[in-house]
This record gives structure tokens, C-alpha cells and sequence, in this order.
């Protein structure tokens, strides 16, 4: 049975034949386990098991299945900083979209200690000439591979990766646009997490990325950077607005009833605290982090459910 604890993210394959390519689309570097149905039991409960895959350092990454069967992918995030946002698919042999692929044949001398091994063969590549339609399809996908690589998969907000690119560009050189960061953490969510279970807690969040979504404009972007983090980046706009528009997100969220009304459960009030910089305060993306999280820490120092704006007067958190 899979553990409650959320250690890695789980895509259930179902019955796959020999040669199949599991395409695995990552956001950042990450684990990547392929294993069959009794050996994803034995993972699932902390027992030795054997798998093909590793640490996947570019995306998308492809495994192929080396026999017929149940099969499972789990992007691991035990040991890593966080959870690297991803999507898989199966191209099946014979399928217009498949890659001619031979598996590789595993060595007993490669095999980790816990039973891993690298399987990741590369594909046979033809030549030649390719029609405007082939092509016009290959850009199709990359664009999707990128879209994907950069969408939050639990609330379809931009993700940290897609955020940092963002930020970057607020200080690109020729760009003298206002602009402004807000960071924000939801109130308590770990203890709200540890009281109602994980699911209650993914729904908490969806709830919220629903509400900032509705803000989202061609001046004002969101993302989703990390567990209860959530960022805005505005642009265009001055402190006093930009304080405007942080407030108006907080109360709504404050008034946003939380409660499964099939199971009759209230679970209460969802908060957030903000931070506040203005890109006129800081000197890079870096800086403007920092600072903001400094007025994001003043917020919760003072009540938390409150927004701040950060002034010379606040530390810089580096």
C-alpha cells in the first residue's frame, strides 16, 4: 500500500509491453524510478527493491520497459531539496510517435546496493530531410515539453523554475519598467497539514492558486515557488498599488469558506502572510528575494494575515 508520507510523486503505468518508452518530463533535476508491480510494492513499504533509472538531469527523460508487465514510475524526492514538477507518458512500439529504442541489457556489476541501475539507451536517429508538417509537429511538442516544464503540477500555476526566469527578466538590461515582488506563505499550513492529512492540505492550495489565478494578467504574474509559497511579480504598477493588490488577494482568501460540505466538515479560515519589494529597492532578483522575504517574516512576526512593505528600516534576509 502506498504510505501516506508524500515521498515521491507515483504514475501508475498499467500493463506495458516489452520495448515501451516511458518519457518522463521533469522541471529540475530528480530521481527517477521504473519498476514492476512487485517491486513498487516493495518500495511503497520501505522494503529492498530493484528498479531502472537514477538521477535524471535532463528532461525530458526516457526509460524503456524490458519485458512485459504492471509497471510504475515514482519521481523520488527523498534526500533532494524538493519535488521536481513532472509528466509522464508511454509511447508504445510501433506507435507513430515512437523512437526505435533497444533496451538496454543490465550488468550485475552496475547494480547499486539497493538493486539500482542506469537504463536509459539512446535512440537510433534517422536522417534525412523532414516535411514542414514533421517539423511543425516536433515544435508542437517541444513547446508542450516546455510548457509542462514550467507548470506547477498540482495548482497549473508557473512553477519555481518558470518564476526565476520571470524575476530574471524584471532586471534584464533596457529594462527600466516598475515592477514589484509579493511573496506569500499560507498561515500554519504545516500544523493544518499534520491535522486534516496531505489531501485536505492539496486542496488548500488549489484553493488558492484559484484566487491568485483570477489576478494573473499580462502585468501581473503567479506562481507557485515551493509548498505554501506562493509569488507575484507585478509590473508597471507603484508601491501604492501594488499594496492594493496585495490586500485585495489577502481578504479575499480570508473570506473564502474552507469546508467539504459533503462530508460536513469546516475546516476553518485560510490565511496568508505577504512581503512586499519594490524593484526600485533592490539591485538584482537575487536582492529583491531577499527583501521581500525579510517583509514577509515582519508579517508573521506581527500576526501573520497581514501584508508588509519592505523599507530600509527591515533586514534583508540574505
Amino acid at each position: 500500500m502506498t504510505p501516506q508520507t508524500p515521498r515521491y510523486k507515483h504514475y501508475d503505468l498499467g500493463k506495458q509491453p516489452a520495448g515501451t518508452v516511458v518519457e518522463v518530463v521533469l522541471s529540475s533535476i530528480n530521481n527517477i524510478r521504473l519498476m514492476d508491480e512487485r517491486n513498487y510494492r516493495l518500495y511503497a513499504s520501505s522494503q529492498p527493491y530493484k528498479f531502472l533509472g537514477g538521477l535524471a538531469v535532463k528532461s525530458p527523460t526516457k526509460l524503456t520497459v524490458p519485458g512485459l508487465g504492471q509497471w510504475h514510475v515514482v519521481v523520488d524526492r527523498e534526500g533532494l531539496a524538493k519535488l521536481a514538477n513532472s509528466n509522464v507518458r508511454t509511447i508504445q512500439p510501433g506507435s507513430r510517435q515512437a523512437r526505435v529504442q533497444e533496451p538496454e541489457a543490465i550488468d550485475p556489476k552496475n547494480v547499486e546496493a539497493n538493486g539500482a541501475t542506469s537504463a536509459d539507451p539512446a535512440p537510433h536517429t534517422g536522417g534525412g530531410n523532414r516535411s514542414p508538417q514533421v517539423m511543425g509537429e516536433i515544435l508542437k511538442e517541444l513547446n508542450q515539453y516546455k510548457k509542462i516544464a514550467n507548470t506547477d503540477a498540482l495548482t497549473g500555476l508557473a512553477n519555481r523554475r518558470a518564476f526565476d526566469e520571470k524575476l530574471a527578466s524584471v532586471f534584464a538590461a533596457g529594462n527600466e519598467r516598475p515592477a514589484a515582488l509579493i511573496i506569500s506563505d499560507v498561515d500554519h499550513f504545516k500544523a493544518f497539514n499534520d491535522t486534516h492529512g496531505h489531501l485536505v492540505g492539496d486542496k488548500v492550495l488549489t484553493i488558492v492558486a484559484a484566487i491568485l489565478r483570477k489576478c494573473s494578467s499580462e502585468q501581473i504574474f503567479i506562481a507557485r515557488t515551493g509548498g505554501e509559497e506562493f509569488a507575484v511579480i507585478v509590473e508597471g504598477s507603484q508601491a501604492t498599488e501594488v499594496q492594493q493588490i496585495a490586500e485585495s488577494l489577502r481578504m479575499i482568501l480570508e473570506q473564502t469558506p474552507c469546508r467539504d460540505d459533503e462530508a460536513g466538515v469546516d475546516y476553518g479560515r485560510i490565511t496568508m502572510s505577504m512581503g512586499i519589494c519594490m524593484k526600485a529597492d533592490a539591485t538584482d532578483a537575487k536582492d529583491i528575494y531577499a527583501k521581500a522575504d525579510s517583509a514577509l517574516y515582519a508579517s508573521k512576526k506581527t500576526g501573520r494575515n497581514r501584508s508588509t512593505l519592505f523599507t530600509a528600516s527591515l533586514q534583508a534576509v540574505g
